[in-house]
């Protein structure tokens, strides 16, 4: 027996967990708990700070709530001897492992699929282009088509269903190298094509160019999914050329569990941006009083018309931009506050200008409204 894989000695009703299995379960409840933080800062962000709820939110507590059922039984595999070889696994124990093997691969695949259906249903809000729309409904239908296909074939893998892991009865099953690599193939496809969707759609906005290229960054961060996506296929090229799976699993169970987290996070990313702008404000403030200085100060002037000021005796009324306030940073979304700025004095009696609320509204596009009326201006 090779003991440098085992950490424990087992009896019949004692775990059989080894160093692959250990591994491969801290890495799971691992990125299992980071997509937990990302998912309630997305929760609160959404429901406290943007007071609303919204579908692609829910779908991304239903991704998580799969991934939460992927990890209980990912830990109940790993404790019956998965990293093992199999020649060392009682009979018994290897039923119950190749059984949790059996139940997490249509959770695994349920969950990917619900973190994918999250952002293309936030790509209905961010993009309400009819291009996008008609897109985002041909995406949705190949995710519910091929997704179907993906969790039933795995539920179904054998008829009976127990002759997965028990070879020996009558019935069955399906390739299972051809199930898993037609998924994997379709998970990278519908990953890249999640990613190239939104770039034309972001390349056209009305933006800075430092805060496109953030915007566009955020959304390219979902490019990460692909990474483990395609490291999830090697690792299932070689468990499927494996003589001995039980101790090869750890790979691709392991990357199973990091693909689908990961999904998860990605889909959360988006979202944060007010709960950032309240944790450090100064960062995006900074950012965003940067560029409109920018724009200000390069800005043309009308031909043969020298450059006004206001000298405290006018009004500015300016409504404060979606940039300013709002989730995904740009002039499509929704903001909570509407600010007119008006002149005032601080208090040492100097004049100055000061923001205050004007209205709450939701619901509507926000666009940098400025209205000056000036008694005198200098030229």
């Amino acid at each position: 027996m090779d003991t440098q894989h085992i950490v424990h000695p087992r009896g019949e009703d004692k775990p059989y967990l080894s160093h692959g299995g250990k591994t491969g379960m801290a890495v799971s409840i691992s990125f299992t708990s980071l997509a937990t933080i990302f998912v309630l800062a997305r929760v609160y962000t959404r429901a406290g700070l943007m007071k609303r709820m919204e579908p692609n939110d829910w779908m991304v507590l239903i991704a998580l709530t799969f991934s939460y059922v992927f990890m209980a039984f990912f830990i109940v595999e790993a404790m019956n001897g998965m990293g093992m070889h199999g020649a060392e696994i009682p009979a018994s124990v290897l039923v119950k492992q190749m059984k949790a093997f059996w139940i997490t691969i249509p959770f695994y695949n349920a969950a990917l699929l619900s973190a994918k259906a999250s952002i293309l249903l936030q790509y209905f809000r961010v993009f309400p282009s009819a291009w996008m729309r008609r897109t985002n409904w041909v995406m949705l239908g190949i995710l519910a088509t091929y997704g179907s296909w993906a969790v039933f074939s795995a539920f179904l893998n054998c008829i009976p269903v127990s002759k997965f892991w028990n070879p020996e009865l009558d019935g069955y099953c399906l390739s299972e190298k051809g199930l898993w690599f037609s998924n994997a193939s379709m998970h990278i496809a519908t990953d890249l094509a999640i990613l190239v969707i939104p770039i034309p759609a972001l390349s056209k906005l009305d933006l800075p160019k430092r805060q496109k290229v953030a915007l566009i960054t955020v959304f390219a961060l979902g490019g990460f999914v692909c990474l483990t996506s395609i490291c999830r296929l090697v690792a299932l090229k070689k468990i499927s050329d494996s003589t001995d799976p039980t101790y090869d699993n750890v790979g691709a169970a392991s990357w199973s569990a990091v693909e689908c987290n990961t999904g998860i996070i990605c889909a959360c990313l988006p979202t944060l941006r007010p709960l950032v702008s309240r944790l450090v404000p100064h960062i995006l403030s900074t950012l965003n009083s940067r560029n409109r200085d920018r724009e200000f100060h390069n800005a043309p002037l009308p031909h043969g018309q020298a450059p006004t000021y206001w000298n405290g005796t006018g009004t500015v009324s300016t409504t404060i931009t979606a940039m300013d306030d709002i989730e995904y940073g740009h002039h499509c979304a929704e903001a909570d506050r509407v600010l007119t700025l008006v002149p005032g004095t601080d208090l040492h009696g100097k004049e100055k200008l000061i923001l205050r609320d004007t209205k709450t509204f939701e619901g509507a596009t926000v666009t940098i409204e400025t209205r000056t009326e000036s008694s005198s201006s200098s030229r």
